[in-house]
């Protein structure tokens, strides 16, 4: 009787629910997935039969496996009428499930807009925080559901909260390169210069992961491409490690070039990174803008002995071959007191014997 209770609650024939239920079969029954036949109901979006199986008593303090309630179930089936429904019986709008998930939270995962104005007339708290302290925002930032988060902003939800890393609603849009949210958190005054918990802004974040549209629409609404995080790095040394040429460009004309030579905590400049991680084209537009050649990182490595070191012979030769105002120091010595011709005989890099070769010839020349 139970399994054809279950097989009743599947294909929605809520006669033969409440038939079953009358000849005292278990309501509260688990089956193996350890659904009840309410929770079944509900997730499927039911409706008949989950009104009578309320209606007979089943119980709502249920749970799944992962803690989820029955509310939270029926609002990530997007089932407006079981909700209402569920509500009206005392469901607590603000009930938690797994890591103090609301509802709320569901709805946002999972873009459930129709769901929003039922959860908040019914009590839910929009700027309820989970173990990590997300809100619903956070969740719709990170997942792209622009209408739902417009929703919540229209109800007054928080804009610049944080998460437990300091994370505001704007940072989770800019890590996905997602410009329509940022645009619409901007709008509702989201700040694009808050910082995380290693005091990175939206901006650092927009080059780091490449952004340039997410990136030109956080400048133009005065994003600070200055700021330092904690490891002392501003967007142009996070675009220089992506290779983005563009966004380098964009950086150049805002700042004047002011921003060039920016040392992070190592004391490493743009220029440093570019030969680090091998991108000569980035060498070349980075020295057209007037980088200095022979800055000097903590080690006293000059960017020429990095392009050495990580064997990237393309970026060698764009030093060694810049001829317009200074010239890259060959004779340069580090800390340990080496030149960049005996850390590329050290290296163990593909390119190794290629960028010896150069450096011998560029030395004879010179």
């Amino acid at each position: 009787m139970v399994s054809a209770l279950f097989k009743a609650v599947q294909k929605n024939l809520h006669g033969i629910v409440a038939a079953l239920v009358d000849r005292r079969t278990d309501i509260n029954a688990h089956n193996e997935m350890q659904y009840t036949p309410l929770l079944m109901a509900c997730e499927m979006g039911k409706t008949e039969t989950a009104e009578v199986l309320i209606a007979k008593g089943a119980s709502l303090e249920e749970k799944m496996p992962n803690s989820n309630m029955v509310l939270h179930v029926t609002v990530q089936a997007g089932a407006v009428s079981i909700t209402n429904l569920l509500l009206r019986k005392g469901m607590d709008a603000n009930i938690t499930s797994q890591g103090e998930q609301t509802p709320l939270h569901v709805a946002a995962f999972h873009n459930k807009g129709s769901i929003v104005d039922i959860l908040i007339n019914a009590g839910a708290k929009i700027n309820a925080v989970t173990e990590e302290l997300v809100t619903p925002l956070h969740v719709a930032s990170q997942r792209g559901n622009v209408d739902f988060a417009q929703q919540l902003l229209h109800h007054k939800a928080n804009v610049n909260v944080k998460d437990k890393q300091s994370k505001t609603p704007l940072h989770l849009a800019t890590e996905k390169g997602d410009h329509v949210m940022v645009e619409l958190l901007l709008s509702f005054n989201a700040d694009p210069n808050a910082m995380d918990k290693e005091k990175k802004t939206p901006l650092h974040t927009a080059a780091m992961g490449g952004h340039l549209n997410t990136f030109n629409v956080l400048l133009a609404q005065k994003a600070r491409f200055g700021i330092k995080d904690m490891d002392g790095c501003s967007p142009i040394h996070y675009a220089t490690i992506k290779g983005n040429a563009e966004i380098i460009q964009i950086l150049l004309t805002a700042g004047k070039n002011k921003n060039i030579d920016d040392k992070n905590i190592w004391r490493k400049t743009p220029l440093h990174l570019a030969a680090e991680h091998g991108h000569s084209d980035l060498i070349n537009l980075l020295l057209s803008n007037g980088s200095v050649i022979n800055a000097l990182h903590n080690n006293k490595d000059t960017p020429l002995h990095c392009a050495c070191k990580a064997g990237h012979f393309n970026s060698v030769n764009s030093l060694v071959s810049w001829s317009q105002g200074e010239k890259a120091n060959l004779q340069a010595t580090n800390s340990f007191k080496k030149i960049p011709l005996q850390i590329a005989e050290f290296s163990t890099s593909d390119n190794q014997a290629q960028i010896v070769t150069l450096l011998k010839k560029k030395m004879l020349v010179r």
